[in-house]
């Protein structure tokens, strides 16, 4: 009875860091990213090019706030920290256009808490 007890704990130990997910998207900047998105034509609905937006919102020095757009063409936002880790990436990787990149975290409500980013 010990022994599965103590195995099951050590089992569930090694569970804990599985909670963080990857996501990988182009990196661009949140604000102008989302104007991009309102601003569309009366196209045909599935014919969303989110090429053009990436390009134009490519993060530079003075971007404060950064999302990670999907294939799908889905943006998420990164929270505070992320945001700063996102900035010290874009500073060190110099221009870029677009930066695809790879993430690794865990999804809060509203916005991505980021541990780790790389280029894809």
């Amino acid at each position: 009875m010990t022994l599965t007890v103590r195995l099951a704990f050590f089992l569930s130990l090694a569970s804990v860091p599985s909670f963080a997910a990857h996501w990988s998207g182009a990196l661009v900047d949140s604000e102008c990213y989302a104007t991009a998105q309102k601003n569309v034509s009366f196209e045909h609905p599935g014919s969303t090019n989110t090429r053009r937006p990436i390009r134009s919102c490519s993060p530079n020095e003075k971007t404060k706030s950064f999302a990670i757009v999907q294939v799908n063409g889905m943006a998420i936002s990164l929270d505070s920290d992320g945001n700063e880790k996102a900035r010290a990436f874009v500073l060190k990787e110099g221009k870029k256009s677009p930066f695809m990149i790879n993430v690794v975290g865990e999804m809060s409500q509203d916005a991505l808490k980021v541990d780790t980013i790389s280029m894809k």
